[in-house]
């Protein structure tokens, strides 16, 4: 699988960038021409985004995106870096310190996905007959509201989320987009104990923002990482999720980079 990715900047540092679903390398580029002194930045379409119209015969795994990964750092030379992802990105920027954790300064996790797996995750994605069902669902979208209905009356999702996942399916193209991804990205996954364990073995310093409104992927979702880490900081922003990138980008411009 080749890598897509936008370069911007001519700094001693490197950075890779990983976006989140139903985005592309466009996200971070503020940040990356805001610290182009700085950093050399790698800005990824994600598989399924922009112009990585990947479409895999098997689900993305560890071992594919390490066989990826390595080809595209041996072919741009890098040696260390760090790495940055938001959302659906924390799950690539987290497989990315999987394989690479000897070599990698700083991981910047921006609202991430892949550290605590919901359970419409999980039903949606671990297996055929969820899968299935997911397909269905999110295709038609009278059925998906009266789905996300009775689990909001049961407590599972709140109603901002479904408002969210509402528009974030309004269209046939974002819901294929969020099938593939989903399903797509569901084995490209790491332990948390296994992240533990490899961050104990280097001197990687791990960032962490979350929106303090964020009902998507809430703040109490980094904690089953967060809480192990013993080089780690953790930064709640007065934010949703939507525009948490941003806020991070001023963060960085008033505070310094890392």
């Amino acid at each position: 699988m080749k890598l897509l990715f936008q370069k911007i900047g001519d700094g001693s540092k490197i950075l890779l960038a990983f976006h989140g679903i139903g985005q592309d390398f466009s996200c971070f580029a503020p940040f990356a021409k805001s610290f182009s002194q700085t950093y050399t930045c790698y800005l990824f379409d994600l598989p399924f985004h922009g112009k990585n119209q990947y479409h895999p015969h098997d689900w993305l795994t560890l071992q594919l995106w390490q066989q990826s990964l390595g080809q595209f750092l041996t072919e741009n030379h890098i040696e260390r870096f760090s790495v940055m992802g938001f959302s659906m990105g924390g799950r690539f920027a987290l497989a990315t310190f999987a394989t690479c954790s000897g070599q990698i300064d700083d991981v910047v996790l921006i609202a991430p996905d892949g550290i605590k797996q919901s359970l419409i995750y999980r039903l949606a994605t671990h297996s055929s007959l969820g899968r299935a069902i997911f397909r269905r669902v999110i295709g038609r979208q009278k059925q998906f509201q009266q789905l996300g209905r009775f689990m909001q009356k049961m407590g599972f999702i709140n109603k901002s989320v479904l408002r969210l996942a509402e528009n974030m399916l309004a269209t046939p193209r974002q819901q294929q987009l969020i099938y593939q991804s989903w399903v797509g990205f569901h084995r490209l996954a790491v332990k948390v104990d296994t992240l533990v364990d490899l961050a104990e073995k280097t001197t990687t310093q791990f960032h962490f923002f979350v929106g303090k409104y964020d009902s998507l992927l809430p703040p109490n979702n980094i904690l089953p990482l967060s809480k192990q880490l013993t080089r780690q900081k953790t930064v709640i922003l007065e934010v949703g999720h939507t525009k948490i990138v941003e806020k991070v980008h001023q963060y960085y411009l008033k505070n310094g980079i890392f």
